[in-house]
Order: structure tokens, then C-alpha cells, then sequence
């Protein structure tokens, strides 16, 4: 588990953490200008040394050395190393994108992974398939353990070098949540207990059972749903 923290950034309004996640405004998932899902193979820069991209950035091994990056971070199911050979440590984090996956469970691991390449001077990878969800949540995650930034700031961080990101609901809301624990990892509790009574969770999973009986304005309240 990562030791300590490093806010070096400077301190603006911005950066501060949003105690209630009801304030927080992210975009809107279909906003087609700000979303596409290319499979881009250039890795692109989020902090000091450490790159976003998709899977097709690491397929490029030319291109994550000419930008200095000795560690790759995997954050999907299915993935493996493709230069496992080379001059290239990994690490594969094993998750689904879906809203009810506990991607800040990993955190840690990840962190770890992160501060173990910079310590050595090197550079870092987070990909996943697309580079959208999976691997921008983790790049968000890490701008606000290192940094000490609000799960906004560090989502524009990251939206300014990758215009497409976009974390699924769940896993915007675990970043909501991670920040309202102090970024820390330690503290973060089973997200399938929180994520079952979230209000976002139970319309869905309403909305879903109305879809598939073919019932109109089907409501939670009129059709209470049984426990996870």
C-alpha cells in the first residue's frame, strides 16, 4: 500500500475535494463531441511521467519507448503483455467495466506499481481497451492521491489530453467516494454494499426490469427490488 503522499501541485480552489458528491457535475455520457471510443496508439501524458492510453498504445512498443515508459499497468479482463520479451515490467489488474465492479479495490496495487516505476526513474502505461473508462479512472485516482485534487479536477486533468475519457457511472461514483474517504485506500470499504442501495443502481436495475417486461412507467416504489 502506497506510504505517504506528495501534494506538490499548487493549491487552487479547484483542487479542492468535494465533501458532497450530489455537487459533483460530470458530462453527459452520449455528449458525442467530448466522447469516442478510437483505438489510438500514441500513449498521452496525464502527470509527471505517467501516460494513458488504449491497448493499441501498448502494442507500440516504439512508441511507449520514445516517450519513456519502462512499466505498464493493464486494467481490463482478457489482457496480457504484448512484449512480454522486452525491457518492460507489467502488471495486470484483472476488472470488467461495469458500474458494480470494484475498480478502487485495486488502487493500492496499482499506486504501489506507479511509485515503484518512478522511483526507478521510469515511465508508466495505464491502459485498457479503449482507454476510456478502466484506465482513465485509475490516472483519476492516482491526480488525487498524489496530488490531493477533487474527483472533477482530476477527471479535467485528464479530459484535456484525452477528450473521450469516460468512467462508467459506478466508477465516477467510486472516485466521488474515494475522495470523500481523504484518497485513501486503506479506508475504502466493499463497494458492492455501497453500490447496492445506490439511487443510480436501484432506477437502473428498475428501469431494466420494466424494459424486459415491456411495462411502462414502472417505478421503484412500485416495484421494490430484492436485496443483491
Amino acid at each position: 500500500m502506497p506510504s505517504e503522499k506528495a501534494h506538490d501541485l499548487e493549491s487552487t480552489g479547484d483542487n479542492a475535494k468535494d465533501s458532497d458528491s450530489s455537487e459533483h457535475s460530470w458530462p453527459d455520457d452520449d455528449d458525442e463531441d467530448d466522447f469516442c471510443t478510437t483505438l489510438d496508439d500514441l500513449p498521452q501524458k496525464v502527470d509527471d511521467m505517467l501516460y494513458i492510453g488504449s491497448m493499441a498504445a501498448e502494442h507500440n512498443y516504439e512508441g511507449m519507448k520514445a516517450a519513456g515508459i519502462t512499466h505498464v499497468l493493464q486494467v481490463a479482463e482478457g489482457l496480457t503483455p504484448s512484449h512480454p520479451g522486452e525491457d518492460l515490467s507489467y502488471r495486470t489488474i484483472q476488472v470488467a467495466d461495469l458500474p458494480s465492479e470494484d475498480l478502487v479495490a485495486h488502487f493500492g496495487r496499482c499506486f504501489d506499481f506507479i511509485s515503484e516505476a518512478h522511483d526507478k526513474g521510469g515511465g508508466v502505461l495505464v491502459h485498457c481497451v479503449a482507454g476510456v473508462s478502466r484506465s482513465a479512472t485509475v490516472c483519476m485516482g492516482w491526480l488525487m492521491w498524489r496530488h490531493g485534487l477533487g474527483a472533477e479536477e482530476a477527471f479535467r486533468r485528464v479530459h484535456r489530453v484525452r477528450p473521450w475519457v469516460m468512467p462508467n457511472c459506478g466508477f465516477r461514483r467510486q472516485l466521488e467516494r474515494f475522495g470523500e474517504l481523504g484518497c485513501d485506500p486503506a479506508r475504502w470499504t466493499a463497494w458492492r454494499h455501497v453500490w447496492r442501495e445506490d439511487p443510480l443502481n436501484l432506477a437502473f436495475q428498475a428501469f431494466t426490469r420494466a424494459t424486459a417486461r415491456g411495462v411502462e412507467g414502472l417505478t421503484i416504489k412500485d416495484d421494490p427490488l430484492p436485496s443483491l
